[in-house]
């Protein structure tokens, strides 16, 4: 009994059905196994899947994860200078505002 992994059954099974549905020119045929399980497929094949129910967590090393995180540091920083472009483009700082004459002059009565 041949073994082999989901992936590679998943890859097998679709080379049947574009086999099945182009060379031998039967597209019910191939639609009946595309709509095949996995496991049904490969039972019917005699495939022994390995590893068919677990799937693979491959934990990253230290450095990946400090690499990773200085990556994400930098586009925040990117995007937090974007948001203040936008801000300077919706929402300009008139002059004046900045040394405080923002406030109304008073009128006078009379």
């Amino acid at each position: 009994m041949k073994q082999l992994s989901r992936d590679q059954l998943e890859r097998r099974k679709a080379q049947a059905v574009r086999f099945t549905r182009d060379i031998v020119g039967d597209p019910g045929r191939a639609d009946e196994i595309e709509d095949e399980s996995l496991d049904s497929y490969a039972e019917r094949r005699k495939i022994e899947l390995v590893n068919p129910e677990r799937s693979v967590t491959i934990m990253a090393s230290k450095q990946e994860l400090l690499d990773q995180i200085a990556e994400l540091k930098e586009t925040v920083e990117d995007l937090e200078g974007r948001l203040d472009d936008v801000l300077d483009i919706v929402a300009p700082e008139e002059e004046g505002e900045e040394e405080g004459e923002d406030e109304e002059p008073e009128r006078g009565e009379g």
